[in-house]
């Protein structure tokens, strides 16, 4: 009987972020806030999500769920030391992703409320936030014109974070299934922490984006700010594209895997040069 093996691997990464340029995204100041302001939210972020899978995962009793928590906890940690490296980088032109890092903290520190202060609630936060990340990297893949616009110093380690997220986007989910269940009350637990991260992270990432613009003397820089904001909520916009598949997390019977980004996965993984 053949040892059972994680669904995707764990890719050491160490990129280099001497190079960057200010502008690195379309050398627009609005673009590349908005994903300055999403690493700000990564490597925080992505430590509680490795923390609410691991605190209940010896209740896991599937095997080849396990051997996925033990791949999804080693992505989310590369994802969180390589957004790290590149938040610090991000001081010498100026930024201070530091602080904005301390507001992700605090965004989180709302896990700490009595009334969302278990492992039952974070583990939904979780499996929220996976859907956002899921999607939205998603879009990012199958939108050629904005990868391209990424300058290539940094267009690599984007790829492979939306990579990774998808490849891992249901093993927070089926965990919350397997230790707490499909009832009504889970299910009730899991559209009330959405509602509550959509909130949250609609908020962070405008204001992140408004402070960053702030710091870089681009506020009064109306030409960046219309055409930032008709790429993320315009007809063809990153986030107006999402809503559908945002939408689908509140059916009942919904599953990650249910939007399909195997041919994506391929597609990418050959582009890059993944296994």
């Amino acid at each position: 009987m053949s040892a059972v093996t994680a669904s995707f691997p764990v890719r050491r990464q160490d990129f280099g972020f001497d190079d960057v340029p200010r502008h690195w995204v379309d050398n627009d100041p609005f673009m590349t806030h908005l994903f300055n302001a999403l690493s700000a939210l990564f490597p925080d972020g992505e430590r509680y999500f490795v923390a609410s899978v691991r605190a209940v995962r010896e209740k896991v009793q599937d095997p080849q769920l396990q051997k996925d928590i033990s791949a999804f906890i080693g992505q989310e940690a590369m994802h969180a030391r390589e957004h790290g490296h590149f938040n610090e980088g991000a001081i010498r032109n100026g930024f201070d992703i530091k602080k904005l890092e301390g507001w992700t903290r605090g965004f989180l520190s709302v896990k700490d409320l009595p009334l969302l202060k278990s492992e039952r609630v974070h583990l939904a936060g979780t499996v929220a936030l996976e859907h956002f990340t899921g999607i939205l990297s998603a879009q990012l893949l199958r939108r050629e014109d904005l990868v391209e616009a990424i300058d290539p110093t940094m267009r690599t380690l984007w790829a492979w974070h939306c990579v990774e997220e998808n490849e891992h986007k249901a093993v927070a989910f089926d965990t919350y299934q397997q230790v707490f269940g499909k009832g009504p009350a889970d299910y009730a637990i899991r559209m009330g922490t959405m509602a509550l991260a959509t909130v949250l992270v609609m908020v962070a990432i405008h204001a992140f984006i408004v402070e960053l613009m702030r710091e870089d003397g681009e506020l009064a820089n109306l030409k960046s700010w219309a055409r930032g904001l008709n790429r993320l909520w315009g007809r063809r916009g990153m986030f107006t594209a999402i809503v559908p598949e945002y939408l689908d997390y509140f059916r009942p019977d919904f599953h990650p895997w249910q939007h399909d980004t195997n041919f994506l996965l391929r597609k990418w993984r050959k582009t890059l040069g993944f296994a």
